[in-house]
């Protein structure tokens, strides 16, 4: 049980950084858009979604793999 909370864990907060990473650190995927705040957050999170899903769902597995594999050596 303790493993696949940690293997939950490493994986969603993975996820999360990756895909607000390519929001507002990749200048390609940046929206240029004049608004509040919230706003600005809210529509670069809803901007091409599916992409950015994508691309975070396969770094997450990759980090998740690597350290399944660093534990594994360990023993």
């Amino acid at each position: 049980m303790k493993k696949k909370k940690l293997n939950i864990i490493v994986f969603t907060l993975t996820f999360i950084v990756t895909y607000l990473c390519i929001c507002f650190c990749v200048p390609g995927m940046r929206i240029k858009l004049e608004a509040e705040p919230l706003e600005l957050f809210i529509k670069s999170i809803e901007h091409m979604a599916l992409f950015k899903c994508l691309i975070s769902l396969i770094l997450g597995a990759a980090v998740l793999l690597l350290v399944n594999i660093i534990k594994n050596k360990k023993r």
